[in-house]
């Protein structure tokens, strides 16, 4: 067995947050109405906050000109994104104006809900949110969201982030001899 010393596998803050970049999670459309104009973002640092009541907390950059509107407790909804909508989040997060993106979203298919926001019908789920808190995270909030509704969920393929970028899970086949792959040569 070889041993290893911890400073040998030391990562700079850079080297910190690609390694972090691997743990892959799901990818959601967060969208608020302001009063007088449709702010949405594309997250994917969105996790439950409880159970019972029900809630979700997502990770909302400072620079986002939704959050104003999310902290003045006007009502939010978080949209699962699913495989299908990976053209739209590459418009939604590409170098465009806001006319193109809300050009995006109207392509989509993107309705505005009874509460004010906008939402995806063929989301996977959504969820209608009221914010309960918000914490200061350095360059970040971390908005907790009570939900006082939802979508009825659909059966689809989840879009992902993972390694900086979006993804399908067509995309992510494990490689020959990894866990998981049926052709890898393991010894049991």
């Amino acid at each position: 067995m070889t041993t290893t010393t911890h400073t040998e596998h030391r990562a700079g803050p850079e080297q910190r947050y690609d390694g972090f970049a691997r743990y892959g999670s799901g990818v959601s459309l967060v969208a608020v109405h302001d009063g007088e104009e449709d702010r949405f973002f594309v997250a994917a640092s969105v996790l439950t906050a409880s159970v019972e009541p029900f809630a979700l907390a997502v990770s909302v950059g400072t620079g986002r000109d939704a959050l104003p509107a999310i902290l003045d407790g006007r009502p939010w909804s978080l949209s699962v994104l699913a495989a299908h909508h990976l053209s739209l989040v590459r418009r939604l997060t590409g170098a465009t104006g806001r006319a193109a993106r809300l050009a995006a979203l109207a392509d989509a298919g993107a309705e505005r809900s009874p509460q004010g926001a906008l939402w995806l019908p063929d989301a996977l789920a959504t969820f209608w949110c009221e914010t309960a808190s918000a914490t200061p995270v350095n360059d970040q909030v971390l908005v907790v969201g009570d939900v006082v509704g939802g979508s009825a969920p659909r059966d689809g393929t989840p879009l992902l982030r993972w390694n900086h970028d979006f993804h399908t899970t067509a995309d992510l086949t494990p490689a020959v001899g990894t866990i998981g792959d049926p052709s890898a040569d393991v010894d049991r």
